[in-house]
């Protein structure tokens, strides 16, 4: 699918790092008038230069969007905007007893808060335009079951709601919604910084294949799933059957490889 991102604006969360950058660099060199968000100003300025001598335009905004303020003032300083991309995330992948409140607040206010807001204060401008887009990183966590991981599981599954409701509910309003669900990601992210490898059945994804899915949403696309394993299947079976889907992650590996990275955290 085709897409002219050229000159037009395009506000990125979480570009500070990860797989935040990799999105960046791709809709740079498309032309994209860049606002990158983050709360460190020292790796935003440094992406921003990338994207610079990719092609693109950059501009650095400083914010938490943790905070309700701070996103009223992200926007405030971002201006009208043709495609938003709610990228920041966090997890803690810990069993839910081991989890503090702090912790459990954080995924769920940075991971589907955050993005609720930001979408509900930009799509008004984008509905009278007739135009835009929102692309929601979410995660193959939002589509089943992620044990160690289940307070993000469930945020992740709350932006594919979000991302599906929404895009039903524009109909016809010349804005469209859609979500990418990214698997274990190779080189950059969060499974990247355990040094932990994919179980065999599931294997890795390049971060550059993210940033491709996200230009597939801006296309056009509802939901991409951004991993190499012939995942949909298997997620039919789930629904049909949901009494495999534990038995099913544990004959692929998941649920060891998972619990893996829980058990340092538990030392």
């Amino acid at each position: 699918m085709s897409v002219d991102l050229k000159g037009k604006r395009v506000l990125i969360t979480g570009a500070s790092r990860g797989l935040g950058v990799h999105i960046a660099e791709r809709l740079a060199r498309e032309g994209a008038l860049l606002v990158l968000a983050a709360r460190d100003r020292d790796k935003l300025e440094g992406v921003a230069e990338r994207c610079r001598q990719l092609g693109g335009s950059a501009q650095v905004i400083v914010a938490d969007v943790s905070r309700s303020e701070e996103r009223v003032r992200l926007l405030a300083e971002a201006g009208p905007l043709d495609v938003l991309v709610n990228n920041a995330g966090v997890e803690f992948t810990q069993r839910l007893v081991d989890q503090s409140e702090e912790q459990v607040r954080a995924q769920i206010e940075i991971n589907l808060v955050a993005p609720i807001e930001l979408t509900r204060a930009t799509l008004p401008a984008m509905v009278a335009r007739g135009q835009g887009v929102v692309v929601n990183v979410s995660s193959m966590s939002g589509k089943g079951a992620t044990p160690f991981n289940s307070v993000y599981a469930a945020t992740k599954h709350g932006l594919v709601g979000l991302s599906s409701s929404l895009d039903i509910e524009l109909f016809g309003t010349g804005v469209h919604v859609g979500v990418v669900c990214p698997g274990f990601v190779s080189e950059s992210g969060m499974w990247a910084n355990t040094g932990l490898r994919a179980p065999a059945a599931m294997r890795e994804v390049a971060p550059a294949a993210v940033a491709q899915a996200v230009v597939d949403v801006i296309a056009g696309k509802g939901e991409v799933l951004v991993t190499p394993s012939p995942m949909r299947p298997l997620l039919a079976l789930r629904q049909l059957v949901p009494a495999l889907e534990g038995p099913m992650l544990r004959a692929m590996g998941l649920a060891k490889a998972l619990a893996a990275r829980a058990e340092p955290r538990r030392r």
